[in-house]
């Protein structure tokens, strides 16, 4: 029983709000966690996908070949020209893995995918897939007539 002049919690009280708000994390923190791994794929898609738009306008610019070879292994995208100079590298992140590469419709068992952009804008036809670690999927996919790269989800739904 408080007093008029007393002010303040009853530690029972503190302890009480204390749980509530610690079940109400434990309820949120998978779906909060899914979430993340999910833009974090996306984002990981997008820097991609920006690479080899990077390696097409640098062709069509510098009316040079270019390559950028994705190495499965070693977890990364290397954008060079076709002597190999002035490598640009960009690291996936360890969350995000490479589960797909394929050339011309034909899956790459062992070793890297290696594309070509070409100074009339066209690039070798391929597709790699990422996946987080929540099993979320991405295909990205290279059109070999206009050079262009895009996005497209688990479902096949394509996205800008």
């Amino acid at each position: 029983m408080r007093h008029s002049g007393e002010q303040g919690f009853s530690l029972l009280e503190l302890v009480l709000v204390l749980v509530v708000m610690g079940l109400a994390v434990a309820v949120t923190y998978p779906s909060l966690s899914r979430g993340t791994a999910s833009i974090h794929l996306r984002s990981t898609g997008r820097d991609v996908v920006n690479c080899l738009r990077y390696a097409r306008e640098r062709a069509i610019t510098e009316q040079t070949g270019m390559r950028v070879v994705v190495d499965r292994e070693e977890h990364k995208l290397v954008l060079t020209d076709l002597n190999g100079a002035e490598p640009k590298v960009f690291v996936i992140p360890s969350d995000v893995r490479i589960q797909r590469l394929a050339v011309s419709g034909r899956e790459i068992q062992e070793g890297p995918l290696e594309m070509h952009f070409l100074p009339n804008g066209s690039s070798t036809s391929a597709e790699i897939l990422l996946q987080s670690k929540t099993g979320a999927v991405i295909r990205i996919v290279s059109d070999p007539i206009t050079g262009g790269a895009r996005i497209f989800t688990g479902s096949g739904e394509r996205r800008p």
